[in-house]
C-alpha cells in the first residue's frame, strides 16, 4: 500500500514542529553551554516518531534540530553537525531496536524495556553526544578543554529524555480504552502524585527548609501505577512528575539542589531516570503476567471445552469406547481406556478391564471365542480397521451379541493397537421375548454398576495411590523371585520386602474399615480396666522393627507407672502404635522419640516427643481431620492416607478422653499428647481378670 505524500509531508511537519519545540524548551534550561543541555526530551519524542511512524519521518528531526540550534549563538555548520547528530542518533537506536527478533514496537515485557533502555538511554546518545560536542569543537564554540564535561552532560541529557519521554508516546500511541472506575482511579493517582511533587520538589513543604531529601516519597505513588494500572498512566505519572520535579530544582526546591544547577538537574535526572526504569520494568512484568495469566484462562477454558465435548461425547455413544495397544488376539493386550458406558453394559467395571491384560477376549462366548480372536487379529494386522461380531457374557452371565468398529494405530514400524466403539446389537438378533428378560436384568445391572461405580469412585478417589505403591512393589519383587535372577540374599531381601509392602497394604484397608465404621457410628469399645504400662509396652514392641531399621532411640519415662484407665484394650494399642508409628515416620535416622506416662490430676497423661521437623503451625489445627496431610502432593516424601491420626482422636474419644498435638519448645519435634481418665480404684478381683487377658 502507497503512503500518501501529503500524509508524509504532514507528518514530517509535526514531527519537526514538536521537535523544535521541545528542543526550545530544554535549550532554555542549559547551563554548561547554550546548545547543551541536562533535560533534552527531544530524543524520546525522535525515537518514538519513528518507532510509530517509520523511518520515512527523519527529515523532520533534521529541520526541528537545525530550527533549534540556529537560533542561538554558534555557527551554520555546527548546527548542521548538531542537526545530523540528532538524526543519526534517533535512526540508530531505531535500527539497534528493530534489529531484535523479540522488540515487538512496545514496552510490554521486562527484556523489551531493557533492551529500549539499553539502544535508546546508551548506545544511541553516545551518537549525538559525539557528533554534537565535536561539531562545537570545530566550530570554535567550545575550547577543548571543556570536551569531557560537555559530552557527558549531553549524553546524560539525551539519554534521560529517551528514557522518560519516550515511552510515553509509544504507550499512547496504542489504543485502548479506559472505563469509568479505572479513569476515577488515574485521577486519583495523578491528583496525588501532584500534591506529593509539589511538596517535594515545588516547594510545598511547610517551614523554612524546602531541600529534605524526601524524593523516595514519590516511589510508593510510582509502584502504584506500575501495579494497578497500563502503562499510559504510568508514563503520564512519570513525564507529570518529572516536569514538577525539574521546575522546582531550577527554582532552588528539593533535595537534588546544589551550588551548581548543572550538577543539580543531573543528580535529578538520574534519581528519575531510575525510578522510571524500575517502574517501566515493573509495569511490564505485571502486564505481562495478566495477559499470561488472560491467554492461560482462555486457553485453559478451551480446553475444558473440547474435554467436555468429546467426554460428552463418549459418554453418549451407545456403546463402549475404548483404546487398546499390542495384538489382540494375544493375551498381552494391554487395555488403555474404556467408556463408563462398559458397566452399564457387561456390569464390569473400568478398573476390571485396565487391570486385566486382553480382558475384552476372557469374556467372549466360549464358541465364538477363537473366530473372534482370529477376525480381531486379521483387521490388526490389514492396518486399515472393520468390524467383527460375536456374543460378550455379561458379568451375570447373560449372552449380548455386540458389533464391533474398529481402526488400527499405526507408526513407521506399523500397527501398534486399535481403537473402536463397541455396539450393543443384541436387540437386533434376539426375539421380544428375549429382548423384555434382557431389558429386565440390564435395568437391574444399572442400579448395582451404578452403585458400584459410585462407591469404586470414593474408593479410588482416596486410596488408589496409595495402594498402587505396596502394590507395584509386590508384583515387581515377585517378578523377578519367578524369573530366578536373585540370589539367596536377594530372595530373603525380596521376601522382607513383599512382606513389609503386604503389611503396609493390609495397614491401609485397616485403616479404611475403622473409618467406614466411624462415619457409620459401628465402631464399639470393649471397656475393662486396663493396665496403661502394658499397653504402651506392646506398642513400643510392635513398632521396633522401625525403629531399629532408622537406628532411632526410644527413652521412656513412666513417673506413674501404676495408672490404670477403663478401656478397650485391643483400640488402646492401636491408638499407641498409631502414635508410635507417625514418630517413627517422621524421625530421621539415629534420631529420639520419648514416651511419657505421667498423672495429670485426675487423669493418666501420655506424651510421644520425636525430634523430627515438627508439624507445620497451620497444619495443626487439622491434623486429626481425616485425610488431611501437611504434604498432600503427589510427590510427597511420607506415604499414607491421613487416617491414622483422625482413627486416634476417635479412638480416644470413645476412651472419654482427648488428644492433641504440639511442637517442641524450640519449634522441633511433634508432641502428641492423650489424656484419658484414670481410675480412682479398682478391685483387685477386676484388675486380676483384666491383666490376665491373652493380649498381655
Amino acid at each position: 500500500m502507497k503512503r500518501s505524500p501529503s500524509r508524509q509531508v504532514l507528518k514530517v511537519a509535526v514531527v519537526a514542529t514538536v521537535y523544535f519545540a521541545a528542543a526550545r524548551l530544554g535549550l532554555s534550561l542549559a547551563v554548561v553551554h547554550s546548545n547543551v543541555t541536562a533535560v533534552w526530551p527531544p530524543t524520546g519524542i525522535a525515537i518514538a516518531a519513528l518507532l510509530i511512524w517509520g523511518r520515512g519521518v527523519w527529515p523532520g528531526i533534521l529541520i526541528g534540530a537545525l530550527a533549534a540550534n540556529l537560533l542561538t549563538q554558534i555557527t551554520f555548520r555546527s548546527a548542521i553537525g548538531i542537526g545530523i547528530g540528532n538524526t543519526l542518533e534517533a535512526l540508530a537506536v531505531l535500527f539497534l531496536l528493530t534489529r531484535s527478533k523479540r522488540w515487538n514496537g512496545q514496552l510490554d515485557s521486562g527484556v523489551n524495556v531493557f533492551w529500549f533502555a539499553f539502544c535508546a538511554a546508551v548506545v544511541g546518545p553516545l551518537v549525538s553526544a559525539t557528533v554534537g560536542t565535536l561539531s562545537l569543537v570545530l566550530g570554535g564554540s567550545v575550547s577543548g578543554n571543556d570536551f569531557a564535561a560537555i559530552w557527558f552532560t549531553w549524553w546524560m541529557g539525551d539519554g534521560f529524555g529517551a528514557l522518560l519521554f519516550g515511552p510515553l508516546l509509544l504507550a499512547w500511541a496504542n489504543k485502548g480504552e479506559f472505563d469509568r472506575r479505572e479513569q476515577v482511579d488515574a485521577l486519583l493517582l495523578l491528583s496525588l502524585l501532584v500534591a506529593v511533587s509539589l511538596m517535594i520538589f515545588g516547594g510545598w513543604f511547610p517551614g523554612s527548609v524546602k531541600t529534605y531529601p524526601l524524593a523516595y516519597l514519590c516511589l510508593p505513588l510510582l509502584l502504584w501505577s506500575a501495579l494497578k494500572f497500563d502503562q499510559r498512566v504510568v508514563t503520564t505519572s512519570i513525564v507529570l512528575m518529572t516536569g514538577i520535579a525539574i521546575w522546582g530544582t531550577r527554582n532552588g526546591y528539593g533535595s537534588f539542589v546544589q551550588p551548581n544547577p548543572n550538577v543539580s538537574l543531573l543528580l535529578l535526572l538520574s534519581f528519575l531516570g531510575t525510578g522510571t526504569l524500575m517502574t517501566l520494568v515493573l509495569s511490564a512484568v505485571i502486564n505481562e503476567r495478566r495477559r499470561i495469566e488472560s491467554e492461560k484462562h482462555q486457553l485453559g477454558n478451551q480446553l475444558e471445552l473440547h474435554r467436555r465435548r468429546v467426554q460428552d461425547i463418549v459418554d453418549h455413544v451407545p456403546g463402549v469406547v475404548w483404546e487398546a495397544w499390542g495384538q489382540p488376539d494375544q493375551a498381552n493386550q494391554r487395555i488403555d481406556f474404556v467408556s463408563s458406558h462398559v458397566e452399564q453394559m457387561l456390569g464390569y467395571s473400568q478398573d476390571e478391564w485396565l487391570s486385566t491384560p486382553n480382558f475384552w477376549l476372557s469374556i467372549v462366548h466360549p464358541d465364538d471365542r477363537e473366530r473372534a480372536a482370529k477376525e480381531a487379529g486379521a483387521i490388526y494386522a490389514s492396518g486399515k480397521g472393520g468390524s467383527s461380531r460375536f456374543r460378550w457374557l455379561h458379568k451375570d452371565g447373560r449372552e449380548i451379541w455386540v458389533e464391533a468398529q474398529s481402526i488400527v494405530v499405526s507408526d513407521q514400524t506399523g500397527p501398534i493397537g486399535m481403537r473402536g466403539v463397541t455396539m450393543d446389537i443384541t436387540a437386533a438378533v434376539s426375539a421380544e421375548v428375549e429382548r423384555a428378560e434382557l431389558l429386565k436384568r440390564e435395568s437391574e445391572a444399572r442400579g448395582r454398576a451404578e452403585e458400584a461405580s459410585r462407591l469404586k469412585d470414593e474408593f479410588l478417589a482416596t486410596v488408589s495411590h496409595e495402594l498402587r505403591t505396596p502394590l507395584n512393589a509386590v508384583v515387581g519383587w515377585s517378578r523377578l523371585l519367578r524369573s530366578g535372577q536373585l540370589d539367596q540374599d536377594g530372595a530373603v531381601h525380596a521376601v522382607e520386602v513383599i512382606e513389609r509392602n503386604a503389611e503396609a497394604q493390609k495397614q491401609i484397608i485397616e485403616d479404611l474399615l475403622d473409618v467406614s465404621r466411624i462415619i457409620t457410628g459401628k465402631l464399639r469399645v470393649d471397656t475393662q480396666p486396663v493396665d496403661l504400662l502394658l499397653v504402651i509396652h506392646d506398642a513400643i514392641d510392635a513398632i521396633r522393627p522401625a525403629v531399629e531399621a532408622k537406628e532411632i532411640q526410644v527413652r521412656t519415662r513412666f513417673d506413674s507407672p501404676d495408672l490404670v484407665v477403663k478401656g478397650d484394650v485391643d483400640r488402646l494399642q492401636q491408638v499407641f502404635w498409631n502414635l508410635l508409628s507417625n514418630a517413627v515416620k517422621f524421625t530421621p535416622s539415629q534420631g529420639t522419640i520419648e514416651v511419657l506416662l505421667i498423672r495429670s490430676e485426675a487423669n493418666a497423661e501420655i506424651r510421644i516427643e520425636d525430634s523430627g521437623p515438627g508439624i507445620p503451625e497451620d497444619f495443626i489445627p487439622r491434623i486429626f481431620d481425616r485425610f488431611s496431610q501437611a504434604d498432600g502432593s503427589s510427590t510427597r516424601k511420607h506415604g499414607g492416607l491421613g487416617l491414622g491420626l483422625a482413627i486416634v482422636r476417635h479412638l480416644v474419644e470413645l476412651h472419654g478422653g482427648t488428644v492433641y498435638a504440639s511442637n517442641g519448645p524450640s519449634g522441633r519435634g511433634a508432641v502428641l499428647t492423650v489424656r484419658l481418665p484414670a481410675i480412682e480404684s479398682v478391685s483387685e478381683n477386676v484388675l486380676a481378670t483384666a491383666f490376665s487377658q491373652p493380649n498381655h
